[in-house]
């Protein structure tokens, strides 16, 4: 090795001491990284994103409109329309009104995405749904409009539930099998 003032001696073999600060600086920075994504997803809020049975639809290719009224009386909780029909590419305007005494929360989507909806609301049940575009959540007494696009198959049925804590296990769910 040359070790004359003019040159300059590079380790091109780090150590192993080296290495194992490299690991730990990366291990760090992903462990940094998941508890942030973990923050985020605890914040209980559910953003818009990708969706297996469908898309948020608009106003103006609305092929049908259907009342819905959840209502908790005597003990039940249920939602309350005309018998549905609804075949893929059908883009349907939800007009839900709360006839109850409590919150109740109106969202759409396949069995796999609510019965793992329901599971997620368990575990964090003050969870809001202001930015889910499969979801509407009413006071008593309130109307509010969800349009859907049932654009792609349907995994199990279509499911409209209520995932307020305990009302989906409590049957505020109509299951609706999309026809062909």
């Amino acid at each position: 090795m040359n070790t004359s003032p003019d040159h300059t001696t590079i380790n091109v073999n780090p150590g192993r001491e080296t290495m194992m600060k490299a690991i730990f600086v990366t291990l760090l920075a992903a462990a940094s990284l998941m508890s942030a994504t973990v923050a985020a997803n605890a914040a209980g809020t559910h953003e818009g994103g990708h969706y297996e049975f469908g898309e948020p639809g608009k106003a103006e290719n609305v092929t049908k409109t259907v009342l819905v009224d959840a209502v908790d009386e005597n003990g039940e909780m249920r939602f309350v329309h005309e018998p549905l029909t609804i075949k893929q590419g059908d883009v349907v305007k939800f007009v839900v009104t709360n006839r109850g005494t409590m919150p109740h929360e109106f969202s759409v989507g396949d069995s796999p995405s609510q019965r793992a909806h329901a599971l997620m609301m368990e575990k964090m049940p003050d969870m809001k749904h202001e930015n889910d575009a499969t979801a509407i959540t009413l006071e008593p007494g309130e109307t509010k409009e969800l349009i859907w696009a049932f654009t792609k198959p349907i995994k199990g049925q279509i499911e409209l539930a209520c995932q307020m804590p305990g009302h989906y296990a409590g049957g505020m769910v109509t299951k609706v099998r999309m026809v062909k």
